[in-house]
């Protein structure tokens, strides 16, 4: 991941965590539909997020849609709860368990097809028996003899990759998740489904990784496809890459934006008056997490950064400590010496009782 782009999506992930937006009620449901919303309407579903919560919720279908696009997004829900059991356990990824997730996607939508090969049913997530041109101005995927042997070499890839996960930054896990839909995609090995199959992988390696997972927002689709083709034609994946992280930069800019908007409103019938509402210290969400790393202890500032996980000592410099030092918050324990090798920081009374308030 280029080093700016990098940089930003840390400092959003950063945020997002410290605001709690993760941890919101229903948040995690209500995310994951809005992912298999936008996955199914970038192949012609016009369900939206409200009708497919009422039907995944409720079994109500949604007036006006057709079965057809009802029973894509069934099928696409369960195999995200699929995808959620499978993170969870951690279980290796191999083509039995990809043909079982294509199956799921196809459960209801499959077709058929007799070639000179043999049957191929999509119901039963089986890998393609003909050549395909699907989405490509009329260029064709891999030949069909060459996708077992091609997904058998990506499971092995991505096994290999998902063993060392343990020690990777979210930004690193976002690389590898979107390398994985890249290779997949370009591998093509079913009839259809593919780019659901390809985007519920990636979704699956994030979830392992414990990090938002993405979505590709359906409004962006023609971007998305230049972008897979573009690298499907140069053989490799940067452009593909550069495109979901920015993705992924806009939605979750948005989502930080739109919390911090909607936590602020007051309900509409009552006049703007805030003087019976408790006080609470306005810190940023960075200087909240360092109120919390400090508690009751005297850290210098390598210690605090490495409990806030934090590599750039400038930007923790800058965003953290001065902030917090400033709104009198932290307090330096040899405040005539700012210099001092010997410096390490506490929390003010005022600190105390902000740190007390917000935790």
């Amino acid at each position: 991941m280029e080093e700016q782009r990098r940089m930003r999506l840390e400092r959003l992930l950063d945020e997002f965590d410290c605001l709690g937006i993760g941890r919101q009620v229903n948040y995690g449901k209500l995310h994951l539909y809005s992912i298999i919303t936008h996955s199914t309407a970038i192949e012609g579903s016009t369900v939206t997020v409200e009708e497919n919560t009422v039907m995944f919720d409720y079994g109500l279908p949604p007036v006006g849609r057709s079965v057809a696009e009802q029973l894509m997004n069934l099928d696409l829900k369960r195999a995200y709860e699929a995808a959620e059991e499978i993170a969870a356990a951690r279980t290796e990824i191999t083509l039995p368990l990809l043909k079982a997730f294509s199956s799921l996607v196809m459960r209801n939508t499959g077709a058929l097809y007799r070639t000179p090969h043999g049957e191929c049913d999509e119901t039963k997530g089986d890998l393609r028996l003909q050549d395909v041109s699907v989405g490509r101005g009329g260029r064709s995927y891999l030949s069909w003899e060459k996708v077992g042997p091609r997904t058998n070499d990506f499971t092995a890839w991505l096994n290999e990759r998902l063993a060392s996960m343990g020690s990777m930054l979210a930004p690193d896990i976002y690389d590898l998740s979107f390398e994985a839909h890249f290779r997949l995609v370009t591998i093509h090995p079913w009839s259809d489904g593919n780019g659901r199959v390809a985007r519920l992988v990636m979704n699956l390696v994030q979830m392992e990784g414990g990090v938002v997972p993405t979505a590709v927002r359906s409004d962006h689709k023609v971007q998305y496809i230049e972008a897979l083709r573009e690298s499907q034609e140069s053989g490799a994946s940067e452009r593909f890459c550069g495109f979901m992280t920015d993705e992924l930069i806009d939605a979750l800019s948005q989502t930080v934006e739109e919390y911090a908007r909607d936590v602020e409103r007051d309900v509409p019938w009552l006049p703007d008056d805030d003087s019976n509402v408790p006080s609470t210290p306005q810190v940023t969400p960075q200087v909240r997490r360092l109120l919390a790393a400090l508690g009751g202890k005297e850290l210098d500032a390598r210690e605090l950064r490495s409990l806030l996980g934090l590599s750039d000592a400038k930007s923790f410099r800058q965003r953290y400590l001065r902030k917090a030092i400033d709104a009198g918050l932290v307090e330096m324990t040899i405040p005539d010496k700012p210099r001092s090798r010997n410096q390490r920081y506490r929390l003010t009374a005022l600190g105390m009782r902000a740190n007390e308030t917000l935790g």
